[in-house]
């Protein structure tokens, strides 16, 4: 059966891709995984051909490629069925970010130049899929670990360029519209005030980056990263406050580690179309318990509360 994407009179969509079915399944153990990392380097030709090396080909640090089991893959939409069910080619592109050519490296043992140079690429391969005719949103996120996800070890990222915007995206951007029109401001810039003065929350910040435990957490230990300053997409993001994010980030990991031995997580970018009320932020999500069948409803119990999650991901970063 071919990739594609399906709409129902609904007007819900999914992408269908039993190619990647062939995609590696769970994890090789040490010994294997260290002579056979796809990902390392020194492996390159076993993934598809570089599109951006940086700092170069024979040394590189970051690199990025085509992922060989694609979600989409076709650079035009057009509809291949049209009915009370509709059917459209698997339009878009997806893209693999290695991180590093450190195979065991995480965020809070990487030097803060390392993340710096990891934005730089991702900002601009964001820039790069945003031009691709019919593409309406580009996500970036990053699986670790066989629990959350991650068929490789190795340190990576997704880029995903879609003509489908994401529902919780589309989601987030109708409610924060909606608080702008009533309150006149940016709701993640009030939330931030907010947290700040409160304080039950932080887990640390610094002039250009704020970590919360969200007030309606749907994990345990489930953290926001949000810029100080208003911005929508991460193509906004300027040198320094790369500089910054480097060191929340790698606090923020390094008290993970040290509650949890470096658990199995999922980072989610949210950017956004340019607007004063679209405020640019990441979730994290250390995946830590399973949810049943209850949080299929969208009501979903954490049984850590994010006060709780905030103390002792504060005391474990001091």
């Amino acid at each position: 059966m071919p990739d594609e994407i399906r709409k129902d009179i609904f007007e819900r969509a999914v992408i269908l891709s039993p190619s990647r079915s062939k995609r590696p399944g769970a994890f090789l153990d040490k010994k294997s995984r260290e002579a056979a990392c796809p990902f390392c380097s020194g492996n390159e030709a076993m993934t598809e051909k570089s599109i951006l090396v940086v700092p170069e080909e024979k040394h590189w640090k970051v690199r990025v490629f085509k992922n060989k089991y694609p979600v989409l893959h076709t650079r035009n939409f057009k509809p291949i069925v049209k009915n009370s069910f509709s059917t459209f080619t698997p339009c878009g592109a997806h893209e693999i970010l290695i991180e590093t050519n450190h195979h065991e490296r995480e965020y809070f043992n990487m030097p803060n130049e390392d993340i710096v140079l990891i934005l730089k690429v991702m900002k601009e391969r964001y820039e790069k899929l945003m031009e691709i005719p019919d593409v309406n949103y580009v996500t970036i996120f990053k699986n670790k670990g066989v629990r959350a996800g991650a068929s490789l070890a190795h340190p990576h990222m997704q880029i995903i360029a879609s003509p489908l915007f994401p529902d919780v995206i589309s989601n987030e951007m109708e409610e924060s519209e909606k608080f702008f029109k009533i309150q006149k401001k940016c709701g993640n810039c009030q939330m931030m005030k907010n947290e700040m003065k409160a304080r039950k929350r932080m887990v640390t910040h610094n002039k250009d980056w704020v970590v919360i435990c969200p007030f309606v957490s749907r994990w345990p230990y489930q953290t926001t990263i949000l810029p100080r300053r208003h911005y929508s997409e991460i193509t906004e993001m300027g040198e320094s406050e790369m500089i910054n994010f480097a060191k929340v980030i790698r606090k923020l990991f390094h008290g993970y580690s040290k509650l949890f031995n470096d658990p199995p997580y999922n980072i989610m970018y949210h950017n956004f179309p340019q607007s004063d009320f679209w405020h640019f932020h990441l979730h994290v999500y250390p995946r830590l318990v399973t949810h049943a069948g209850f949080e299929f409803f969208g009501l979903n119990v954490n049984i850590t509360s994010p006060e709780k999650a905030a103390r002792e991901l504060k005391q474990a970063i001091r």
